[in-house]
């Protein structure tokens, strides 16, 4: 049950576009957690991050007493629109509580990361060969079947590859971490014979970031990239070799096309009218907050019409009336969102959730020699933490389920590895150290 139900989880992770695979693999975690829980205890250690657990806990008293507070109906709360836009945070972060140690070995963690990037991979490839049918060499590929049709136009520009995901936002911030995680596994990794598969799957997820046009996911990873994966010298010699031959074939292909270029050439544009737009929900949130900046307006009502408030202006004023509306509108950025809607308190609770994790990866990685694939998973998951911080300054990353999804089912996966090695440490009766199995990617 627990290989099935953590493999229906990451095959979830590639798309939302069929939301039916989203729920079965979500609500599996529950009796996935009850009833495959690890049977052997380690008395007096708790490896777990207990404390992100113990401020989402919170967050989500705190969010649902907001909720609460507003007046709106508990049949709103639960239904799934609500759930699906507004409420998304009460099914992303799900994962962080429910992939306890169910001693998944490293073997089948490993296969479930690379199922994860080749799944990812693939669909890439095919929003590439989608992409060169439609802008340079006619394949045919047009008479595809409509779920298969990966690449959508808006407003603002055409052909832009969604993948299996409603929005090409939500995409970018998924190929971001998918290339985030191969670059970690190849150039972080112990060198091996094998390091073919991670080169593989970088190059073809850094694709899928480039034609999803997606200039935050642009941004962010770089950053994300700079500041975690390429501060040291060896990997930063590896990310020459590697650029040489990987990314910078790649960057030159898609900047010298016109679609790509021009979403690029459009990252400073600041009289882009998306980007005005999004000044226009900065403006409205800033509003929000400064009318309740302790406890925000209330949970869910950011983008609800004719609201009616009731408190002290300026110190707490609630929405307590007004129509509820469960679309997918919101601030544009997970801090003001936040602020808004909960004020001081809800935003540092969702960022004690995130720094709590962050930190947690880091004292665990060390636990892994450099080189092995626990060191380079936890160094990825760290990466697209900071990817989810830097996205949320011009997207709700923080409060759709995407990404957060992504990072926290990746977490289990990795408290799963360090289960695995606490107990080969328990049992030797030795101070944790490195199990050889770990230290090289791929498995033999």
């Amino acid at each position: 049950m627990k290989k099935a139900v953590t493999t229906l989880m990451v095959v979830s992770l590639t798309g939302n576009v069929f939301p039916l695979i989203n729920i079965l693999a979500i609500f599996s975690l529950f009796p996935f957690y009850f009833l495959g829980r690890d049977a052997v205890q380690i008395e007096q250690i708790k490896y777990g991050p207990e404390t992100a657990k113990k401020f989402l806990l919170a967050a989500y008293i705190y969010w649902f007493l907001s909720y609460a507070l507003t007046g709106a109906s508990l049949s709103n709360f639960f239904s799934f629109e609500f759930l699906r836009f507004d409420g998304a945070l009460f099914i992303a972060y799900l994962p962080l509580f429910l992939f306890s140690d169910v001693c998944l070995d490293p073997r089948f963690v490993r296969r479930s990361v690379a199922l994860f990037l080749t799944a990812t991979s693939l669909v890439a490839l095919l929003g590439l060969a989608e992409f060169v049918d439609t802008t340079i060499v006619p394949f045919g590929l047009a008479s595809l079947p409509e779920p298969l049709q990966l690449l959508h136009s808006a407003s603002t520009a055409a052909d832009i590859f969604h993948g299996f995901f409603r929005a090409h936002n939500a995409a970018g911030a998924t190929y971001a971490m998918a290339s985030l995680i191969s670059f970690s596994l190849l150039v972080r990794g112990a060198d091996s014979s094998l390091a073919a598969w991670p080169a593989l799957w970088l190059a073809a997820n850094f694709v899928g970031l480039a034609l999803t046009q997606s200039r935050t996911a642009y941004v962010a990873f770089l950053g994300a990239l700079v500041l975690v994966l390429v501060r040291r010298g060896p990997a930063l010699k590896k990310l020459l070799k590697f650029g040489g031959f990987i990314l910078l074939p790649l960057v030159y292909f898609l900047l010298v096309q016109p679609v790509v270029n021009q979403r690029t050439e459009e990252v400073s544009n600041l009289e882009d009218p998306n980007i005005v737009l999004r000044f226009a929900y900065y403006q409205r949130a800033v509003a929000d907050f400064l009318e309740s900046p302790i406890v925000g307006t209330g949970f869910g009502r950011f983008n609800d019409e004719f609201k009616v408030f009731t408190g002290i202006p300026h110190v707490v004023f609630v929405a307590t009336g007004g129509d509820s509306v469960n679309d997918d509108s919101h601030a544009h950025n997970s801090y003001l969102h936040f602020l808004a809607e909960g004020g001081v308190l809800g935003l540092a609770l969702m960022l004690a959730v995130w720094i709590a994790t962050f930190r947690w990866l880091g004292r665990k990685r060390e636990m892994f020699e450099e080189g092995s694939f626990g060191n380079s998973l936890a160094l990825a998951i760290q990466s697209c933490i900071v990817l989810e911080f830097l996205m949320s300054f011009t997207e709700h990353m923080m409060g759709t389920a995407t990404s957060a999804l992504t990072i926290f089912t990746l977490v289990g996966l990795f408290f799963n590895l360090l289960g695995w090695r606490y107990r080969v440490a328990s049992v030797v009766f030795l101070e944790p150290s490195p199990p050889t199995e770990l230290q090289t990617w791929p498995a033999r």
